[in-house]
């Protein structure tokens, strides 16, 4: 399954965690733990007062060769 099939897919609409693809087009959901998010939370506080003119995004999708 390609990342536009999910897309196109309303089993996949308004999902309440994320999903990825893994290189054979299989989907790989991982929920997050509350020590991931606080980590994640404060690593973004940090990199936004380091970096004035640049923003941090906590989680955005990348599609790359092996998947999305």
């Amino acid at each position: 399954m390609n990342w536009q099939a999910i897309c196109d897919n309303p089993l996949f609409q308004d999902m309440p965690f994320k999903f990825e693809t893994n290189r054979w087009g299989r989907i790989e959901m991982s929920p997050a733990s509350n020590r991931h998010s606080r980590y994640q939370g404060l690593i973004a506080k940090l990199l936004d007062r380091l970096l004035p003119d640049g923003e941090a995004i906590p989680e955005c999708s990348i599609q790359t060769a092996d998947g999305v």
